[in-house]
C-alpha cells in the first residue's frame, strides 16, 4: 500500500528483487526492495523484515548502491534475539528518530485490517512529503 502511494508521487521507480521472494500476487507484490525518487528525495523500501541478518545486509546494499535520503524497512515488533526489530535498535539506534517510527494498531478483525494499515500509510506519506 505504501509503495503504491509513493509511486503515485514519483518521478522514477526501481523495483528490485529480494531473496528470490519477489512474488506478484494479484496487484500486490510481496517481499521486495524498491527505490523511488520523489522530487529531490530518494526513498528506498525493504518490505521483508523478518530475519535480522538478511535485513541488515539488504540495508547495507541499498545504502551503498543507491544512497537513499530515506530508508523504510518493515520489521516485526518482537524484541528478541535474532529479530529484525532488535537488530535495528542495536545497529541503527543513532539513525532512528522516534517520530519516524510507525506502527499499525493490532486488530483481530479482518474487516478493519486495511483501514488500520491505510492510516499508517497516510501518516508515512505525509511525513515523507514534509521532510526537506
Amino acid at each position: 500500500m505504501l509503495h503504491n502511494e509513493l509511486v503515485a508521487h514519483s518521478n522514477a521507480v526501481r523495483l528490485l528483487k529480494t531473496n528470490g521472494d519477489y512474488l506478484p500476487v494479484g496487484n500486490e507484490v510481496r517481499d521486495f526492495r524498491s527505490v523511488i525518487d520523489i522530487k529531490e528525495k530518494r526513498i528506498a523500501i525493504i518490505s521483508a523484515g523478518d530475519v535480522d541478518d538478511v535485513l541488515n545486509e539488504e540495508m547495507k546494499e541499498l545504502i551503498y548502491e543507491y544512497r537513499p535520503d530515506i530508508l523504510i524497512v518493515c520489521a516485526r515488533a518482537q524484541d528478541r534475539e535474532g529479530s529484525a526489530y532488535r537488530m535495528l535498535k542495536e545497529n541503527y539506534a543513532d539513525l532512528i528518530k522516534e517520530e519516524n517510527e510507525f506502527w499499525t494498531e493490532w486488530t483481530d478483525n479482518p474487516n478493519d485490517a486495511m483501514t488500520t494499515k491505510q492510516k499508517v500509510v497516510d501518516r508515512i506519506v505525509t511525513r515523507i512529503m514534509t521532510i526537506k
